[in-house]
């Protein structure tokens, strides 16, 4: 016998399909692979992992009732791990679709499990955190005293040069890497690096491709 019966079933079906889709619309909006239907596969199919779970455990009355919503928790974390890339710039792009994708597989459970009114304010959380809170967050990484940095300078010389001016601005250097390269035409890097001052990004690049030697500079 299904809980609250075969009507029911399809609702939680529905609403999940729904509710994937309305988170899946963001990242497809931004011609991200990862989008709509991924999005609504997710969704639907952990709905219909806890529904069958829920189902399992009253009609067999054994095992455990939320075992199955469990694994879906910690395998979807493999699939949210092939979005996140990391660049030849060591820039890491997807952690927010993966993190996406993870909460649509959270919503799904919820809305499997009969408790729409979580399922509602999750899904309210998660579209407010990926439109409105984005502007807020570009805004606090728009001037920032804290920065990640790919370079490309000409020659040892101009790391020489560019550390002089590192030193001459007072700006701390937390960190540096040197990346490997299939030719010896530049060196390349990324730095740490935390100012004395709030500034901008753009700012803080025209500065350094002034320096001497430095080919290309960008934010990762």
């Amino acid at each position: 016998m299904l809980i609250g019966g075969h009507t029911e079933v399809i609702l939680r079906l529905v609403l999940a399909l729904i509710s994937g889709g309305i988170l899946g619309y963001e990242r497809s909006r931004k011609r991200i692979d990862a989008g709509f239907r991924t999005h609504i596969l997710v969704c639907m199919s952990s709905c219909a992992i806890m529904i069958t779970n829920v189902h399992t455990y009253l009609y067999y009355q054994t095992g455990d009732p939320v075992r199955m919503p469990a694994q879906v928790i910690s395998g979807v974390g493999f699939l949210g791990a092939g979005c996140i890339l990391v660049t030849g710039q060591h820039r890491i792009k997807g952690v927010t679709t993966a993190a996406g994708i993870w909460a649509a597989a959270c919503l799904g459970l919820c809305i499997g499990a009969g408790d729409y009114m979580v399922a509602g304010i999750v899904l309210l959380m998660v579209i407010l955190t990926m439109t409105v809170f984005r502007t807020f967050d570009e805004m606090i990484i728009t001037r920032t005293r804290y920065m990640r940095l790919f370079m490309e300078l000409s020659s040892v010389h101009a790391v020489t040069e560019l550390m002089r001016y590192l030193q001459t601005r007072r700006i701390k250097v937390n960190d540096t890497e040197f990346l490997d390269k299939k030719n010896n035409e530049y060196i390349a890097m990324v730095i740490d690096i935390e100012l004395q001052k709030s500034s901008s990004v753009e700012e803080t690049i025209a500065e350094f491709e002034q320096v001497e030697g430095v080919r290309f500079v960008s934010e990762i």
